[in-house]
Parts: C-alpha cells; structure tokens; sequence
C-alpha cells in the first residue's frame, strides 16, 4: 500500500513539471506575439514605400511606437524577414531559435543543445 501511495505521490510531482511544445511557453508566445507586430509593421513600410527599410529602427514611430527590448532581433532588409532567440524557463533550459518563412507570421522555431550566435 505504502508503495502504491509513494508511486502516484511521485507522478504526481512530475505531472506538475509542464514541458511545452517549442516556442509554445509564455515567454516564447510574448516573443512571437510582439515579433508579429514588427512583421505587421514591415508589410505597412513595404506597402508604402515599395520596399523594406534598411533597418528596424526606421519603423519607429510611424509604424510601430516601439521596437521590443528582448528577445534580440535578427533582421534581413533583403525579404523582411526576422530571426530570434531566446532560453525558456525551468524545466525547459533548451535555447530555441525561430525564424520567419520570408515576411511572414509563419515561424519556424528549433530546440538546441548548446546557446550559440545567431
């Protein structure tokens, strides 16, 4: 009896450590979420302008009040496209890396092992 109570105290304890799908996590979806409103910001500058802007910084404030402190941005004027990363929290220490397919809010986001340079 002891043992059955002590097997489901311990599924119990792990149940409550929540493993998240990648770039699925609060900070990730906060991460996407402000990344979509510079990709929205972006399609604006193009439509406007007939092309992307040679740097983020020229978004603000016409397009966007402010660009998002964290994560760090990786931006190619060429397609618009953006790049960031970040590390989730506890239990889920993996760095993950996202990029937009071109100058989209479609995100293909990677697990990796080690925190390398983007």
């Amino acid at each position: 009896m002891h043992r059955a109570f002590a097997g489901f105290f311990a599924l119990g304890l792990l149940s409550g450590c929540t493993i998240w799908p990648v770039n699925q996590d609060p900070a990730g979806m906060e991460y996407r979420r402000e990344a979509n409103q510079i990709i929205d910001a972006l399609q604006d500058y193009r439509r406007a302008t007939g092309q992307f802007p040679p740097t983020l910084g020229m978004l603000t404030p016409a397009y966007i009040p402010a660009l998002p402190s964290l994560p760090e941005l990786r931006y190619s004027p060429a397609d618009g496209s953006l790049g960031y990363g970040y590390i989730p929290s506890w239990p889920q220490l993996r760095p993950v890396r996202c990029a937009s397919e071109g100058n989209t809010t479609v995100w293909r986001c990677t697990e990796h092992l080690i925190d390398k340079p983007m």
